[in-house]
């Protein structure tokens, strides 16, 4: 058994330093002048208290503005967040409503990429906040004509409170390891709430309409991109790239949302995302049954705390840098707690994922 158990954690830990280098080796971005059409794509529902600073932070944006449109589209909000738009006065703007038959937001994000003049697609979410160059960072990597995706950085809001300082720690790791695995040309996942592809890329290989999942317009895409070429993707290492976003502002909230992302695993195809997926898992799987027999026998107890120690340092040396880099080195004394609570976490949500409904923009998925 000690055998299995150091086999996942020398798996886990050359896991973990693999995506410290490839974040070292993800070199911070030189400014140049590149401006290419540009359409900012964004779906929305129900999203009325959002609207007015979405529309705040689009307009507020430095880039041509003959080379820029934004296509909002309505997902059948039922509040006033369509009213909000049409009457919104933001210079270049196409507000798109679904029709009866079209639902959800990889379809919202479809119909707007197959009307856009862009060359160049950027994608995020409502409740996002950014950068006046936000537009002008994401785009100039695609001077190089060998880049078909950019996956950006995003943080959570600073927020006061225990639970949001965890919340925080875990999508800042979550972030780091998904540029980490751009960075030795093996990407995994990216985030929705901010990226940007070629369009004729997107028409080229985009297959996530085929996905049973209700989101994924992110991560499908990804794989579909790195299935063809793994080096077309690459990460913005750019502090003007950063995209805020809101934590999820209780418990019930944030597992509701972790089940919808743990949700779309099973449908991966991608044999380094399910590799790691697995591998995550068994190694929090493992930490939980040692804390647990610790208690019973003095071996257990010992291998427990090698264990920990080991992971406690791998994580560190990766997780620190990104708190460096997002300007968050506050949340660094509490790796230490996020560490002991995070493998209950996963295996929870693992198994809720699929045995429980999950709560998207007022529809229920199973």
């Amino acid at each position: 058994m000690q055998i299995i158990i150091y086999i996942i954690l020398l798996a886990y830990s050359l896991l973990i330093i693999r995506y410290k280098i490839g974040w070292n080796l993800i070199n911070s971005f030189k400014k140049i002048t590149f401006t290419p059409s540009v359409s900012v794509v964004i779906a929305l529902r129900n999203e009325e208290k959002n609207v007015n600073n979405l529309l705040k932070f689009l307009q507020a944006q430095n880039y041509c503005n003959n080379s820029i449109e934004f296509i909002l589209v309505n997902d059948h909000s039922t509040d006033s967040t369509l009213s909000l738009l049409n009457n919104s006065k933001l210079n270049n703007l196409r507000v798109i409503d679904l029709n009866d038959n079209e639902h959800g937001k990889k379809t919202a994000i479809i119909k707007a990429v197959k009307l856009a003049k862009g060359e160049i697609i950027l994608a995020t979410d409502a409740d996002c906040r950014f950068d006046m160059n936000w537009i002008s960072s994401m785009v100039a990597y695609f001077e190089n004509t060998e880049v078909h995706l950019v996956s950006g950085p995003v943080v959570y809001k600073k927020q006061t409170g225990i639970f949001h300082k965890l919340q925080s720690l875990e999508f800042i790791s979550l972030v780091i390891s998904g540029a980490g695995s751009i960075g030795i040309n093996n990407a995994i996942f990216c985030n929705g709430a901010n990226m940007a592809y070629r369009k004729k890329s997107f028409i080229d290989f985009n297959d996530f309409n085929e996905s049973l999942s209700p989101s994924g317009d992110d991560v499908f895409l990804l794989h579909s991109i790195k299935s063809r070429n793994n080096k077309s993707i690459v990460f913005a290492k750019d502090n003007n790239a950063i995209v805020t976003t809101d934590g999820q502002p209780t418990l019930n909230s944030f597992v509701n949302q972790r089940k919808r992302w743990a949700s779309k695993s099973t449908l991966y195809k991608d044999f380094a995302t399910n590799y790691v997926s697995y591998l995550i898992f068994l190694t929090n799987l493992t930490f939980v049954f040692l804390s647990i027999l610790s208690f019973f026998s003095w071996l257990f107890f010992m291998n427990f705390l090698l264990f920990f120690g080991i992971k406690f340092i791998v994580d560190f040396l990766l997780i620190f840098p990104a708190l460096k880099f997002f300007k968050r080195i506050d949340l660094a004394k509490f790796i230490l707690p996020f560490e002991l609570l995070y493998s209950y976490y996963i295996v929870i949500i693992v198994c809720l994922s699929f045995y429980n409904p999950f709560e998207w923009k007022g529809r229920v998925y199973r």
